[in-house]
C-alpha cells in the first residue's frame, strides 16, 4: 500500500515568528500610508505663506515689526501677502535676522521697516539683496523725530512714531503709495482700503483723547520710552525712564531718583515692557510701594494678536489702571 508524503508539521515556535513576521509587515505598511496621508493633509490644509511660496496674484509685502506688518495687511488685504521679521516677543533693538530672513526679503515686492535706528539690520539685509524691483517704505522718513539728547540711543531722534494713532496716519499714506507704485492697476482698491483704515486711527485717537481727558494723574514712570509721541500726542509727562536702552541699567542714583517722582506724583504704578525683561521695573516697584503694570509698544500676545487697534486700546486700559 502506498502512503503519500507525510506533510510535516510547522513547530509552534516558527508559527509565532511568522505570524509576528506579518504583523510587522502590516503595521509598516500601515505606517507608511498614514504618513503619506498626513503628508497629504498637510499640503491641503497648510496656506502656501506657510512654506515660504508666494501665494498666486499676491504680493509680497515685507514689514520689519507686528504693528507695520498689520498696517499693511489692512491697506493691502486680499491683494498682499504680509510677512513680518521681527517675531512676538523679541525686541527690534536687539533682534538678530536669521538666515531665513535673508530668503524672505530676496522675495518681497514691498519692504516697510522703522528706521531711526530701531531696527538697523534692515540696512543689511537690503545690501544682502541682488537689485530688483523693491519699494522701500521707511516710517519716519516724513515724521519730524523727538529728541531724546543723551538719554536715547538712537542719534537720529526717538523711533516709536508708530504708537502715535495720528502719526500712524502718515506712515500708511506712505505704505499705501508703495502699494500702489507696485501694483497700479489697482491704485483705487488701495485708495480705498486707506480711507477706511484712516477713519478707523480716527475712532481711535478720538477714544483715546477722550479717555485720557478722565485721567486724575498725568506723570508716569516707564522702562523704556516707547510712549513717548503717545505721551506728547494726548498731555502726558514722562518723568522717570528705567532703561533709556535695552541692557543699559540705571544707576543708584538714577534709581533714587526714579523712586522720588513716583512719590511726588503720588502714582500707583510704573510701566515695564512686554519684550524686555520686567526685573528692575520689579525691584523698583516693590521699593516704591506700586504696582508694576505691563504696556506692549508691538503687539503679538493675546488678547490683541496682531491686530494694531486692539493693542493700542489694550495699552490705555492699562494706562487707565495707573493714572485715572
Amino acid at each position: 500500500m502506498m502512503w503519500g508524503k507525510k506533510t510535516r508539521s510547522a513547530k509552534p515556535g516558527t508559527l509565532i515568528c511568522l505570524l509576528n513576521q506579518k504583523h510587522s509587515i502590516s503595521r509598516q505598511a500601515k505606517g507608511f500610508w498614514g504618513l503619506i496621508l498626513l503628508l497629504l493633509t498637510l499640503v491641503v490644509l497648510i496656506p502656501p505663506r506657510a512654506w515660504g511660496v508666494q501665494a498666486p496674484g499676491k504680493i509680497i509685502v515685507v514689514a520689519s515689526i507686528i504693528p507695520l506688518g498689520d498696517f499693511c495687511q489692512n491697506l493691502g488685504r486680499e491683494r498682499v501677502q504680509v510677512e513680518v521679521l521681527v517675531p512676538p516677543g523679541a525686541s527690534p533693538h536687539i533682534f538678530e535676522p536669521p538666515p531665513s530672513v535673508i530668503g524672505t526679503v530676496k522675495q518681497a515686492q514691498v519692504l516697510v521697516y522703522v528706521g531711526a535706528g530701531l531696527d538697523p539690520w534692515v540696512k543689511r539685509l537690503l545690501d544682502s539683496r541682488a537689485p530688483g524691483n523693491l519699494v522701500v517704505v521707511e516710517a519716519v522718513q516724513a515724521i519730524a523725530l523727538l529728541s531724546q539728547g543723551d538719554s536715547h540711543p538712537h542719534e537720529q531722534g526717538n523711533p516709536h512714531v508708530w504708537l502715535d494713532p495720528v502719526l500712524a496716519k502718515s506712515i500708511c499714506q506712505d505704505i499705501a503709495q508703495a502699494l500702489i507704485t507696485t501694483d497700479p492697476s489697482h491704485r483705487q482698491y488701495y485708495e480705498a482700503n486707506l480711507i477706511n483704515y484712516l477713519h478707523r486711527l480716527e475712532e481711535l485717537h478720538k477714544d483715546i483723547k477722550n479717555t485720557v481727558a478722565s485721567f486724575s494723574h498725568r506723570q508716569y514712570v516707564c522702562f523704556h520710552p516707547a510712549f513717548t509721541y503717545f505721551a506728547q500726542r494726548y498731555n502726558l509727562q514722562e518723568v522717570g525712564i528705567i532703561e533709556t536702552a535695552p541692557g543699559r541699567e540705571p544707576s543708584p542714583r538714577q534709581i533714587r531718583n526714579i523712586i522720588d517722582a513716583i512719590h511726588r506724583y503720588k502714582m500707583r504704578a510704573i510701566f515695564a515692557e512686554a519684550q524686555l525683561s520686567p526685573r528692575l521695573a520689579q525691584v523698583i516697584a516693590r521699593e516704591a510701594g506700586v504696582q508694576m503694570l505691563l504696556l506692549d509698544p508691538l503687539g503679538g500676545r493675546p488678547p490683541y494678536g496682531t491686530d494694531y487697534l486692539a493693542l493700542m486700546r489694550y495699552n490705555l486700559s492699562i494706562m487707565a489702571q495707573a493714572l485715572r
